[in-house]
This record gives structure tokens, sequence and C-alpha cells, in this order.
């Protein structure tokens, strides 16, 4: 196979924090790409920011297809959904002329980085061989706890958990060029904190992982690509809810604390992911296949003052027609990764799995744009924080289950 490996780190001007509630940089922001030109041809370029528009993703899908020279439906922009990044955000949140030449300067560190990183990836690539494993990662559990007033978010809860960690292996000549780690979880150890006076701006536990695998591999460029993760959470974090070790949870904020938590969980992800390639791997050969597949799910109206949200054991869902969605497919050989905007739950990854006719079928969210979360059903019955901050209403991830059965099958 011919495969290309990029990477670019998104370089801040020196004054450009403090921004967004961001007053320091801890750990550098990576655009990375991963690029198999034949048999494909087919590009996942990995941002570590928390999310992007629709039109951004459009713009950055449009200029990698053209630099690569492949048609846009052949490339997937993904985010690795890293809480301490700033956004860029749309005209309406923009109040002043500097927060408006500060999302010009951020459009353009980013662009320039994905520029970089996706040139370097087709300058570089070469016969390598690609070989998937397999193993298990323990940095992260189901998120959802109960409190008195209801079902919340937290660390440490008991609902199901897909903790496979995924391990696409790039080689040439027994050197590792590069590697994609797939993880059901958000990588969320610094939400809302990591600085004494405010959050800090980072990569989270899991591009600290990817750049701790940098190092141990040198010249590799290793993505993290979030799977199903969106009722998942890592065992530590930050700021939350948190066990109080009496049989309840506590509210805590550690502050500057949380980033040592946060390398902590990085380099255990590392540690574990070269204990997954110790596993006997899976040669993927053949050719590469892409699809997609649109639909309308069910939709409701939300309130998108994310402040004003509070546990609560009842909910009334206000129907609002209905919203377009796509889904793409990867695939090669055994593998098939189903990329989809909207945060999955475990549920409906597993309700995925059990009708895919691949032996290994992954989930990839925030792809090409991103949707909120779009909850399964028991979400909806319990009044769930993934259920209550949805546009969806109940059923459209039942939907989505049976349009992805119809795409893989086909």
């Amino acid at each position: 196979m011919r495969i290309g490996i990029g990477r670019c780190e998104m370089e801040f001007p020196r004054d450009f924090f403090p921004a967004e509630g961001f007053v320091t940089q801890v750990h550098p922001l990576h655009v990375r790409v991963f690029f198999i030109d034949k048999p494909g041809p087919f590009a996942l370029v990995s941002i570590e920011m928390t999310s992007l528009p629709d039109e951004e993703c459009a713009a950055l899908r449009k200029e990698t297809a053209i630099l690569l020279g492949i048609e846009e439906s052949h490339v997937w922009i993904s985010v690795t959904h890293t809480f301490s990044a700033p956004h860029i955000l749309p005209d309406f949140a923009l109040k002043t002329e500097e927060e408006r030449e500060h999302r010009t300067v951020l459009r353009r560190t980013l662009s320039d980085a994905v520029r970089s990183a996706v040139w370097q990836a087709r300058q570089e690539a070469a016969e390598r061989e690609l070989a998937l494993y397999q193993g298990e990662s323990k940095t992260f559990a189901c998120r959802d706890i109960e409190l008195p007033e209801g079902w919340w978010i937290g660390c440490g809860g008991k609902g199901p958990s897909d903790r496979t960690l995924t391990v696409l292996a790039v080689r040439e000549k027994d050197r590792v060029k590069g590697l994609l780690l797939h993880l059901n979880t958000q990588s969320s150890v610094l939400d809302g904190t990591g600085a004494a006076d405010g959050k800090c701006v980072s990569g989270d536990y899991a591009g600290f992982a990817c750049t701790e695998l940098e190092k141990r591999y040198p010249g590799a460029a290793v993505l993290f690509l979030i799977g199903a993760g969106g009722d998942q959470a890592p065992v530590k974090r930050g700021r939350g809810y948190a066990p109080d070790g009496q049989g309840g949870y506590a509210e805590t904020d550690l502050h500057e604390a949380a980033v040592p938590i946060a390398e902590a969980l990085g380099r255990q992800l590392a540690a574990e992911a070269e204990a997954a390639m110790q596993n006997t791997p899976e040669a993927l050969n053949g050719p590469v296949r892409t699809a997609s597949r649109s639909f309308h799910a069910p939709a409701k109206k939300m309130n998108r003052n994310l402040r004003e949200l509070r546990p609560s054991h009842s909910c009334e869902w206000e129907p609002d027609g209905d919203k377009e969605q796509t889904i793409e497919l990867f695939t090669l050989g055994s593998l098939a990764i189903v990329g989809v905007k909207p945060e999955l739950t475990c549920p409906t990854l597993k309700q995925i799995q059990a009708v895919s006719p691949y032996p290994v079928t992954l989930a990839a969210t925030l792809i090409n744009g991103g949707a909120k979360y779009m909850a399964d059903q028991s979400a909806y019955d319990r009044c769930m924080y993934e259920a209550v901050n949805s546009p969806f209403a109940s059923g459209a991830a039942e939907m989505l289950v049976r349009e992805a059965a119809a795409l893989l099958k086909k």
C-alpha cells in the first residue's frame, strides 16, 4: 500500500491568549494526516480542537482534496474533541472587532497547519504495510452518574463501556511511520479547568498520548480518532463530579493540579497502545472503499444555554421536525469505520456492531462537522444529559443504526 503521514503544530501568536477563558497553553495542538494513496484514495485529517462548524469542515475538506488531487468524498475531517482548545465562533457570538480579528487569526493558524500536514503526507507517501491491533484501555469509563436530583455527568459511572483500543500501525521496513489510535471516549480531563485562574490549552490526555508515542517513534505521526464516546469520560477529571469515597459524589475543581492527571493518563494510554501492538496483528489489504448515505432523523427543541441545564428526574421533549444526517463509510479488508457527525453512546455502538458484516466495526464521531449528541433510547427514558443536550428526538439513534446497517451490508 502507498501511505503518507503528515503532522504540523498549530503555532499561535504570542498574544493570542487569553481568549475564551483560556489563559495559558500547557501542551501544543496539532493537525495530523493519514493518507492512503493506493489502493485508495482516502485521507483522514485529525485536528486537535473541540469542534468545527460544518462550513469550516467543508472548506478544509475541499482544500485537502485539491492538495491531494482526489475527490472531496474521499476526505474525512475529524476533531479529537479536546475541550481545551479555542473555537471558531459564529458571527452572532462575536461582539467586538477584537473578537473578529481573533477568529481570523485562528482560521489562518488552522488552515496553515492543515495545508502543511496534508502536503507532507502527500510528499512522503511510500509503499508501506498497514496492520490492525486491538487491546484494551482502562483510562476511561461511563460518565453517567445518578445524583439525588437526577442523572448527570461525572466520573466512574456504572453504565456500559466498550474499552477496546484499536491501533492501526503504518510500517516501512519494520519501522513505525504512523499510528492511529481509536478509543470510545471523550478526552476531557481538563474540560473547563487547568489553570489557577481559568482554562488551559491542551490536546488533553489523548493528545498527550499521541505526542508521547511520537517521541518513542521518531519521525512518526500519531493520530487520535474519537469513537462512540458521548457517554464516556476519563476515569479522573479535573473539574466536575467525582466519587467522594462515601458512596456519593462531590463537585471539585483541581485547577492546574489537573494537568499532571492528564499527562499520567496520556502516558497510560501510550503504554496500552504499545501493549496492544504486542498482540497478533491483522494485515489490512485489498481495495479501499468509501460510501455515504443520508437520512432524516427526528429532531427536538433544546436549550442552547448549557449553563441552564440541570439534572432532573423528568423531562418534556418538544418536537422540531427532522434533521438531515449523513453516514460516511470507510472499509478496508475486515475493517469498517462508520463516520457520523453526532456524538454516539455505547449502546448505539453495540447495536451497529451487532448488525455489521465486518469482523471489526468502529464508529467515528464528529466526522466532517458536528451535530451534538444523538443518544440511545435509555438516555431519554432516564432524562440523561446526552438526551437533554441533544437536538435529536427519541428514536433518532435507532434510525441511524438501521441506516448504517443498510450501508454496511450494501
